[in-house]
């Protein structure tokens, strides 16, 4: 194996260490990496009797999940949730916890709710800690696990 080809190689075993699906359509960035640890190894959406949650998972802890609360909502298909209004974005890694959230917006560009339907989408929010406002964002693309 000649050096270039053992360098891609390694060049692509590393690309998407923070990926949960082969295209890369999975991320989590924002300016909130300054006080808190955005990465993770996995991602996965959660339905749940009264929520819908997309779940960002390292070490088996999810350190940060984009929750829609079905109070009086109903999703059947893409949409767009505000979740100042309908949700909230949390998460906690060992004894470090998200900074608490101030407001945003999940996008669904693919979602049915039937277990292993295609969950596809972003979501953009605000979090404040020590009088500063940080900003968080994630890209998903994962089968929905139904937990009713």
């Amino acid at each position: 194996m000649t050096r270039a080809a053992l360098f891609m190689g390694l060049l692509g075993a590393f690309t998407c260490l923070a990926c949960d699906d082969e295209d890369g359509a999975a991320d989590l960035h924002g300016s909130v990496s300054r006080v808190y640890p955005l990465d993770y190894e996995s991602v996965r959406a959660r339905l749940f009797t009264s929520e819908l949650a997309i779940q960002y998972v390292a070490d088996r802890e999810v350190i940060v999940s984009a929750v829609v609360r079905f109070d009086d909502l109903t999703i059947d298909g893409p949409t767009t949730v505000d979740l100042s209004t309908h949700g909230e974005v949390v998460g906690a890694r060992g004894h470090a916890v998200l900074p608490p959230f101030l407001s945003g917006t999940l996008r669904l560009e693919a979602y049915g709710p039937t277990a292993g339907a295609r969950v596809a989408g972003s979501f953009d929010a605000v979090l404040e800690a020590d009088d500063r406002d940080y900003a968080v964002h994630g890209d998903f693309d994962t089968l929905l696990e139904d937990h009713r």
